[in-house]
């Protein structure tokens, strides 16, 4: 009979990686996408809360837009 030291070590099954990460939209293209979205989301909020300081100062954008 073999000894327990001369036993090799049974091998862990590797784990396969399941689902797709937030990183992983990047190599199909989807992540430039979702940055694009979060861009324009900055973009119009920032553009938002400007046109609020702006109305709150008194000056509207729509009157002087409009005439």
């Amino acid at each position: 009979m073999a000894s327990p030291e001369s036993l090799p070590e049974p091998l862990s099954p590797q784990r396969l990686p399941t689902g797709l990460s937030f990183g992983d939209g990047f190599q199909f293209g989807c992540g430039f996408f979702t940055a694009g979205l979060i861009a324009t989301v900055i973009l119009v909020l920032i553009l938002a809360l400007i046109g609020l300081a702006l109305s709150v100062t008194g000056f509207g954008l729509l009157s002087s837009l409009l005439g």
